[in-house]
């Protein structure tokens, strides 16, 4: 099994490399993502995280959504390496969501219309809300069946509702993808101390409907009552066919983080599956966030 530290070593002499400092010392962040490092040196703290796609990362730290990239490139096995700051700031609770919701509508505007990522990712291989969502749904499907025999008590309840989801997709109107986050959970986010938000995280990054990125965020952080102005920020109407996309797309997006993601360090654990559908349960029935909208 892959350890989270595999290539701490490669990583020293790439640091050592690019910022002449020789003695570094290394801890774990809390994610079970992809391989990633705090590191300290000469008093200096970095966030360092491997294989991922470099491009999207200068490309939104150009356009000043996520922390600028001081360093980057490939270890000597051509693993790629991204070097970040650490900015001070902190994960944000719901209130700071509350408080800030015209920049964090702004910065979704931004990413959603960023020519610069449109140009830096593929291209979607259709334009249409439905077919870009029956494709995330057959990615859905196929994630399941490696995991749902473990898990026979709720195998046909997902199944399903899988079914369901699909039914519910192909009733989709519309077109007009944008660049979509594609994980724009709370752990995505950082408030920093000056006042900046960034976004963190663009492995899930893709051409895909704009419901996907805001029935999440809404879902999760916004009540009802505040809804409209976000999506008026945003530049998106708040009307019901938007409203089903985003209750379709956060269902699919809740079911999926269930499970492990590809080449991470996740791990599933049948034991507590049935409590972790919790939410997909929720907005698959058309309720809102079972922990509420208050200041947590």
């Amino acid at each position: 099994m892959p350890c989270r530290q595999d290539h701490q070593q490669e990583v020293c002499r790439f640091l050592r490399e690019h910022f002449s400092i020789h003695d570094w010392r290394f801890s774990l962040p809390p994610s079970s993502g992809k391989e990633s490092y705090f590191a300290e040196g000469n008093g200096q703290r970095y966030f360092v995280k491997l294989g991922v796609p470099v491009e999207r990362y200068l490309t939104m730290a150009e356009i000043g959504l996520t922390p600028p990239v001081l360093v980057n490139g490939q270890l000597d096995n051509g693993l790629s390496v991204v070097v970040q700051p650490i900015i001070a700031g902190r994960t944000p609770l719901r209130l700071d969501y509350h408080n800030q919701l015209t920049q964090v509508a702004e910065c979704i505007r931004k990413m959603h219309y960023s020519q610069s990522a449109k140009q830096m990712l593929p291209r979607a291989s259709s334009n249409l809300y439905r077919d870009v969502g029956l494709f995330a749904l057959n990615r859905l499907r196929q994630k399941w069946e490696r995991y749902k025999a473990q898990v026979p008590v709720v195998a046909e309840f997902v199944d399903n509702s899988l079914d369901y989801l699909a039914q519910q997709v192909s009733l989709f109107k519309g077109e007009g993808v944008v660049i979509s986050h594609g994980d724009i959970c709370n752990t995505n986010w950082l408030f920093a101390a000056d006042g900046a938000i960034y976004l963190l995280d663009f492995e899930s990054m893709s051409m895909d409907d704009p419901a996907l990125d805001l029935g999440a965020l809404l879902w999760w952080y916004y009540p009802p009552a505040l809804r409209q102005r976000f999506l008026d920020i945003t530049g998106y109407r708040y009307e019901d066919e938007f409203k089903f996309r985003m209750r379709i797309r956060m269902a699919m997006h809740c079911l999926d983080i269930t499970l492990p993601r590809e080449r991470s360090f996740d791990r599933f654990n049948p034991n507590t599956y049935g409590e972790a559908l919790r939410d997909f349960k929720a907005i698959l029935h058309g309720e809102e966030n079972p922990e509420g909208y208050g200041s947590r």
